[in-house]
């Protein structure tokens, strides 16, 4: 799909530069991000409807926490789906914990799957007789009240989500006739690559902002999890290389070097799936370490389960939510740094 890099540098840089956007205080507030969960209506084409329980336990971790959440788009399939079709079948598995939360604990950015948020009855309120419309994009501040990062979920630009988005939801629409069947003949079995069509410089162009900006970039949209500009199969690969590594400096302790084979043979499993899916892919410069200045959510929709990104005062984390009661942990970091140093970083260009 279609990447228009000067239209995304001016729409990130008009929202960047817009002084009404809301600010949040990262300073002692903790955030947990989601984006693209695309709920549905329970049905074959719903592609959400598996990790509903890994949701719930996630809402009712954070709920309990103290967290707020920022909703950063694409969290219902407008594109696919009636919002009637879709309260009915969630309101109370998930709206209705959503609604336990405070009004100001619960906040949306819209997305190109659900923009329809820009001025609804927000089933999220714990009032349903509120209206609350979604803003484009969210900034968050420093101690000093001085903004540094963006968030916005990432399809600025992009020409079949952002310029023509009335034809893709067409086409989009009539997909989903005849998803089920393709899953059942395992073609199209993964819903991201399908509704997300991002092609590979969708990262690159992003990351080329943040660091032409000096800014810190949280997005979604891609559906690939991104912490410091870096992929998750990225980090993958580098775990790789470190157990072979140590095999080939310990090949005197065989079951040091069993235990390692074991798990180099599960990340290769997640490797390969990352390829398949078109999410081995690193938002960073030819030849060169790249800046820690963009980060994504990754999606809800993974077979294994949820990822996203907690804030905690200075402290970003990419974390992943495994599906299934006999996985443990069920939370898991993957990655985690301060963003005042990934902001000094950046700023040493």
């Amino acid at each position: 799909m279609a990447q228009d890099k000067k239209e995304i540098f001016k729409q990130l840089s008009c929202l960047w530069e817009d002084n009404t956007i809301d600010v949040l205080e990262t300073n002692n507030y903790k955030y947990v991000i989601l984006s693209d969960l695309h709920f549905g209506d329970g049905g074959p084409a719903d592609d959400f409807r598996h990790n509903v329980e890994t949701l719930k336990r996630m809402l009712s971790h954070y709920l309990e926490n103290d967290f707020r959440i920022i909703l950063l788009g694409d969290i219902e399939e407008l594109w696919q789906f009636d919002l009637d079709m879709i309260k009915k079948q969630y309101d109370e598995k998930i709206y209705s914990l959503l609604r336990k939360f405070e009004t100001d604990r619960v906040i949306r950015v819209f997305g190109n799957h659900d923009r329809e948020w820009e001025s609804p009855h927000d089933p999220v309120m714990s009032n349903p007789e509120i209206t609350k419309g979604a803003p484009e994009a969210l900034k968050m501040s420093d101690k000093n009240n001085d903004p540094f990062i963006l968030l916005v979920h990432g399809h600025q630009g992009n020409i079949e989500s952002d310029k023509n988005s009335w034809s893709s939801k067409f086409f989009v629409r009539l997909y989903k006739v005849v998803e089920p069947c393709l899953k059942r003949l395992n073609i199209g079995t993964h819903p991201p690559a399908i509704k997300s069509q991002v092609t590979k410089d969708y990262e690159q162009i992003m990351y080329a902002w943040a660091k032409k900006n000096q800014v810190i970039l949280i997005c979604g949209h891609s559906h690939r999890a991104i912490f410091a500009s870096t992929s998750y199969a990225r980090r993958l690969e580098n775990e790789i290389e470190i157990l072979r590594k140590e095999n080939r400096d310990h090949q005197d302790d065989p079951k040091l070097v069993s235990e390692n084979k074991k798990k180099i043979k599960e990340l290769n499993k997640d490797l390969r799936e990352e390829r398949k899916k078109n999410r081995d892919i690193d938002p960073a410069d030819p030849g060169s370490k790249p800046l820690p200045c963009y980060f994504n959510t990754g999606c809800g929709l993974f077979t294994t389960g949820i990822t996203c990104l907690e804030i905690e005062n200075d402290e970003i984390r990419l974390v992943k939510w495994h599906k299934g009661k006999k996985v443990r942990p069920f939370y898991e970091i993957y990655e985690s740094g301060e963003l005042s140093e990934f902001l000094r970083q950046t700023n040493c260009t």
